[in-house]
């Protein structure tokens, strides 16, 4: 076997076990959620589409609640200046929705009108 034929495949099993190595640390990102039927039964369409933009896209950020320090609200951007929230619980379980819904209008504004009552601001991943 030549030098050159060992550095080829040498670099592709390289780029093999990088390629492994990111895909798994991505997942161990991405927070999981334990969905339920409220969100949807009472907000349809909307609450779909937040928890496809959030498997897809991800958290636009992340709140948490001022009263309960296992609540958190992961916010996305459904499209440009319109975003919706999912509301979850961190329990013993694991992460678990509560609901998620398109606050008012949907603008950014808006979102933080409600939000900042009641939460703020977290710079972390949920636990």
């Amino acid at each position: 076997m030549s030098t050159g034929t060992w550095e080829r495949n040498g670099n592709l099993i390289d780029v093999i076990v990088v390629g492994f190595c990111l895909t798994l640390l991505l997942i161990s990102l991405a927070v999981s959620v334990l969905v339920n039927s409220h969100a949807v039964i009472k907000h349809g369409d909307d609450a779909i589409a937040i928890r496809s933009c959030l498997d897809t896209k991800g958290e636009f950020q992340i709140w948490k609640s001022i009263t309960d320090p296992n609540k958190f609200f992961r916010i996305c951007e459904l499209e440009p200046g319109k975003f919706g929230f999912q509301l979850v619980q961190c329990l013993a379980t694991g992460v678990c929705e509560k609901t998620a819904f398109i606050k008012g209008n949907g603008t950014w504004g808006e979102l933080m009108k409600y939000l900042s009552k009641i939460a703020t601001r977290f710079n972390g991943a949920i636990p």
